[in-house]
């Protein structure tokens, strides 16, 4: 049964960060998101952010502003539009949005729109809600997909839009719990009117499935590691999932010759055993042979023992289902014994800083992701993610989490233009984003994922059995080039 368990550490860890908690922001991380220029986001958003604790360090790589007073009038979400004033709130007929209180928002940018063509004048803002485990031991990774996604939104904004509808932007932390994350989806819809979840990176997002089964609400792109985005009618992932990474990471290592496997993964993040339980059987059917797996703590701090167990058996293949630092830890351990397999685990798994390890670059790192490298700028979606976040947040090193974040805004802006002029001429509404999700086909969001593809009331997300591969050596990340490459591996 053990060994059964091992093959999940190649996927589990991708889980841990897609969907783990993140330090909690201060007012100052929030607005260092784009650096430079004055951005904004509604004041409530701002005020649970705010409450949410402060003093935990910025955003990985974006530059920290200078402490001014606190106004929640101006200070804002990165990309995001201010509210201000009332009226009729958009898409007040579409599911999830009875009772929403009315907001506006000052007016986009003049400019052509994401969908094409020149806008003549706003069109009536868009509220889109983001929820993320935004505090916890993996802070300092899942920081930067929020500010991914802020970075998307204000890229957009400055060009007029999605569609001339200028984006408003909710973005909330629910602390790693299912009941807070519940409560913060209604409140999100009850208060703001929010017409869509975007770029969701939630621990808790299992547990909060009954809230969003309420709303009605799309749900669109995010970590892709939960059960729910490939099984529920609401969920549109923006790349492969769970099985997808894990199935690409055996490919990989069995190609590289590396055929006998092992695993650590952790007891604080039920992720893990989870992924264990559904994956036993991928090694085998990969052609992988599974000697050893060992639960282990995230806290640890010596991985002695795990590290002897492993080289006795002979694991040329270690999968790492647990954090950057938890990994640079077990690479000291096994130096120690003059023991250098190779980690196994997802992209976005390890910070930048992390990655930039001595131990695991000397023991090299393969890893799988569901977008495109981020740090090649091969295709077109990625020089333009590069360039965003080169203009919005100077001095951000890009990242994986911020990949994944960003190409689930592509996907979001995707299912808006496939909605055509009409999205011009009204408020968009989560009956026209599910429309448009519906109409997507083939879908490579630039480059930025294996084609994607939906179909009008689909009962779930078809599954997509393609991975990205990047190495992280002693040359830091390199990858062959920014191909998808699919398993054939019997699903």
């Amino acid at each position: 049964m053990r060994a059964r368990r091992t093959v999940a550490a190649l996927a589990a860890a991708v889980a841990l960060l897609a969907s783990g908690c993140g330090t909690r922001a201060s007012e100052e991380e929030v607005r260092a998101g784009v650096g430079g220029g004055p951005v904004e986001l509604d004041p409530a958003a701002l005020d649970q952010l705010r409450d949410a604790g402060a003093g935990t360090g910025a955003l990985p790589g974006a530059p920290a502003p200078a402490r001014g007073p606190a106004d929640a009038s101006t200070d804002a979400v990165p990309g995001t539009v201010p509210q201000s004033g009332s009226g009729t709130a958009p898409g007040t007929d579409s599911p999830g949005t009875a009772g929403a209180p009315s907001t506006s928002a000052p007016a986009a940018a003049a400019g052509t729109g994401s969908s094409g063509g020149a806008c003549t004048k706003p069109g009536v803002p868009l509220h889109i809600g983001q929820v993320g485990s935004f505090s916890g031991v993996f802070g300092p990774l899942v920081g930067s997909a929020r500010t991914g996604f802020a970075v998307w939104i204000k890229h957009i904004n400055a060009s007029g839009g999605l569609a001339c509808h200028p984006i408003v932007l909710h973005a909330v932390d629910d602390g790693g719990d299912p009941s807070r994350g519940s409560a913060l989806v209604g409140e999100m819809v009850s208060k703001y009117n929010v017409q869509a979840f975007v770029g969701m990176a939630s621990m808790a997002l299992p547990g909060m499935v009954g809230a969003i089964e309420r709303t009605k609400l799309p749900v669109v792109g995010g970590d892709l590691v939960s059960d729910p985005w490939f099984a529920h009618p609401q969920f549109f992932p923006q790349g492969g999932g769970l099985r997808a990474i894990v199935d690409g990471a055996l490919k990989q290592a069995v190609a590289d010759g590396r055929t006998v496997h092992g695993l650590l993964y952790c007891v604080e993040v039920g992720v893990c055993g989870s992924v264990a339980k559904m994956l036993p059987d991928r090694a085998k059917v990969a052609g992988a042979k599974v000697v050893y797996s060992s639960p282990v703590s995230l806290t640890q701090t010596d991985f002695t023992a795990q590290c002897q167990n492993a080289k006795n058996a002979g694991v040329q293949a270690f999968g790492m289902a647990v954090d950057g630092s938890a990994i640079a830890r077990v690479a000291r351990s096994c130096a120690a014994l003059n023991y250098f397999p190779q980690f196994v685990t997802g992209g976005p798994v390890v910070s930048n800083e992390q990655a930039k390890d001595p131990g695991i670059r000397r023991n090299t790192m393969s890893t799988a992701s569901a977008n495109a490298p981020w740090f090649r700028t091969d295709t077109p979606g990625q020089r333009e993610y590069a360039e965003a976040l080169k203009r919005y947040a100077p001095g951000f090193e890009v990242d994986g989490p911020s990949m994944l974040a960003w190409a689930a805004g592509k996907l979001f802006q995707a299912a808006v233009e496939r909605l055509g002029d009409a999205a011009r001429n009204a408020p968009v509404t989560s009956a026209d984003i599910f429309t448009g999700l519906g109409k997507i086909r083939n879908e490579t969001l630039d480059g930025l994922s294996p084609p994607i593809t939906f179909t009008p009331g689909q009962k779930a997300a078809p599954d997509i059995p393609c991975v990205f591969f990047a190495l992280d050596s002693e040359k830091g990340w390199t990858a062959p080039n920014s191909t998808y490459v699919c398993t054939k591996v019997d699903r």
